[in-house]
């Protein structure tokens, strides 16, 4: 367990240094953060959701969950592509990865989003019904400065239901993150990109899971700060600048993103590494030895000339 914890830990820590070597890795996922920031932002404060039947209020938030989906799906090819890029020798281009993303890797990844819609769509309504009573407080907020971070940062009560679908949600998510690469990196059709990166998923689930846990901590770290800001501003009598305000919904954009980001590159390099560890597993059937362990083979690294895509 430990030394699942240390290889996880590993593949945050290079995931860090390879944001802050290129920062241009996270362009994606802001530009996905400010559809989602407006959508939500609409969704929220411009929608009388009483005209709506139940099945039409259904069907807006299967469209919007399939959009996210497709805009997360998009982020995450376009990460692969820029990893791929870098595995093999070539020169880092963004605008490359986001065209052979649009051209190659979405079209082929479309089942999957379907899928992972419909498994996010059914968490989301068993929530929103669990957490019915405890949301009816918010539904009349005014449109101001504060309501707007607050509904951007999700900042809310936690309780049980709401921790349980948020890692569920998030588990979900990050084997969604899984099964891509296998699109991307090794070309095969979604069902058998599904086989492979359940199999990454299940073969490693212990290590899986450590870094479920540990991007959770991060996301924390990172949110932390302004989930003060709001925790204070709720307390306070006087209200708060609406420049201070501004200056949170942007770090939330960069917090979001960044967490994120480590969902992302954390599932791309345990698919990486799972693709040495299988050839060092043959490598091992061939000359009779015993089958090394994940954290026993050295892990890839984006960062040396040492290249695993080529």
């Amino acid at each position: 367990m430990l030394k699942n914890f240390k290889s996880s830990w590993k593949l945050i820590k290079e995931s860090t240094k390879i944001f802050f070597k290129y920062p241009k890795f996270l362009l994606p996922l802001l530009l996905n953060w400010t559809f989602y920031a407006l959508i939500v932002l609409y969704l929220k404060f411009s929608v009388n959701w009483e005209l709506f039947t139940m099945g039409e209020t259904f069907l807006v938030a299967f469209g919007v969950i399939l959009f996210f989906a497709l805009l997360l799906t998009f982020s995450c090819s376009v990460l692969l592509e820029l990893i791929q890029q870098l595995e093999s020798g070539r020169e880092l281009s963004l605008t490359v990865a986001m065209i052979n993303s649009l051209n190659k890797s979405l079209l082929r990844s479309l089942p999957i989003v379907l899928i992972w819609s419909i498994l996010w769509f059914i968490l989301i309504i068993i929530q929103a019904f669990l957490s019915k009573k405890a949301d009816q407080n918010n539904s009349n907020e005014e449109f101001s400065a504060e309501n707007i971070t607050k509904t951007l940062s999700g900042f809310e009560r936690m309780t049980f239901p709401r921790v349980l679908f948020k890692t569920l949600g998030k588990g979900m998510r990050m084997v969604i993150f899984l099964i891509l690469p296998a699109i991307v990196w090794d070309n095969l059709s979604f069902k058998k990109a599904i086989k492979k990166g359940y199999k990454v998923f299940e073969t490693h689930l212990s290590a899986f899971a450590t870094g479920l846990v540990l991007t959770e901590v991060a996301a924390f770290i990172v949110f932390f700060p302004s989930a003060v800001i709001l925790q204070i501003a709720s307390e306070s009598v006087a209200p708060f600048p609406e420049w201070v305000w501004l200056i949170v919904i942007l770090y939330i954009a960069f917090a979001w993103s960044y967490s994120m980001y480590l969902e992302q590159m954390f599932s791309a390099e345990l698919y990486l590494w799972n693709r040495k560890w299988e050839k060092e597993v043959n490598l091992a059937g061939q000359e009779n030895r015993a089958i090394p362990a994940l954290g026993d083979v050295d892990r890839p690294s984006l960062l040396d000339e040492d290249y695993e895509l080529v």
